[in-house]
């Protein structure tokens, strides 16, 4: 795959290189924050991620602790990958495009996606967490994108919006949770505004570096501030329930 150089206007990083398309993740960085935010030990959730029943308990630890920030699988549902992810928010938050996408001038200028600025400021084992602007019909993460992300470490992507070249990503094995597919461009139909700023993902608010726990049945995203706490209270619950079925096996009637 060809590596395409452009131009930027952040004079303290004057190249993005971008993969594929020419254009395909241009963005101004003026509104890139640094993923500043504490790190949890990764042994910490390596051990919450080989956890069954993981959604559930994590939704049942933040009501414990007086948050609503689950999402069920009916609004965000694993389109794709392994159903287990564990890690911490890369936030991106697109806006629809003032123009309109059939305006002169619109195809002559860069695409204001922006995987690739995101994810350069990702460590491995973060989860993108991407909110769409209220334009559900509209892809912004496809097979380059998804490449990228990989090639970058994240753990997984959260998409409240659409994805499109599902096959692709499928062959790449990266876990994606996202509202729907469609097969339209978010190309010249949005415009990233912020990366790691507050985003709204499932109707619920999503900081960067939040602990997100996602799988087939959901998503859980858990304030770092009470991410240890939280990840203390998951283990001992399993290990309680774990208890309880061991102790009272099931048995089908004779």
């Amino acid at each position: 795959m060809s590596l395409t150089i452009v131009p930027s206007r952040d004079q303290g990083n004057p190249l993005i290189p971008v993969r594929g398309d020419v254009g395909v993740g241009s963005f101004e960085p003026g509104v890139v924050t640094p993923a500043e935010f504490r790190r949890l030990p990764r042994q910490r959730l390596r051990a919450v991620a080989e956890l069954t029943g993981l959604s559930s308990t994590a939704s049942d630890v933040l009501d414990e602790l007086g948050f609503a920030l689950a999402v069920s699988s009916d609004v965000l549902a694993l389109r794709t990958g392994p159903a287990r992810v564990v890690g911490q928010a890369l936030t991106i938050r697109y806006l629809p495009e003032r123009r309109s996408s059939s305006h002169p001038d619109l195809r002559h200028t860069p695409s204001r996606l922006t995987h690739h600025a995101a994810f350069a400021v990702a460590q491995p084992g973060d989860v993108a967490v991407i909110e769409v602007g209220g334009m559900p019909a509209v892809s912004v993460l496809g097979g380059i994108g998804a490449q990228s992300a990989i090639r970058a470490g994240l753990a997984g992507c959260i998409v409240d919006g659409g994805i499109r070249d599902l096959e692709q990503i499928q062959s790449m094995g990266l876990p994606v949770w996202a509202r729907t597919l469609t097969p339209r461009t978010g190309k010249w139909r949005v415009e990233a505004v912020a990366i790691n700023q507050p985003v709204a993902c499932g109707g619920v608010q999503v900081h960067a570096g939040d602990l997100v726990i996602a799988d087939e049945t959901g998503l859980c995203f858990v304030p770092i501030a009470v991410a240890e706490v939280a990840i203390d209270r998951i283990l001992e619950v399993t290990r309680q329930e774990a208890e309880q079925l061991a102790s009272s096996p099931h048995r089908p009637p004779a």
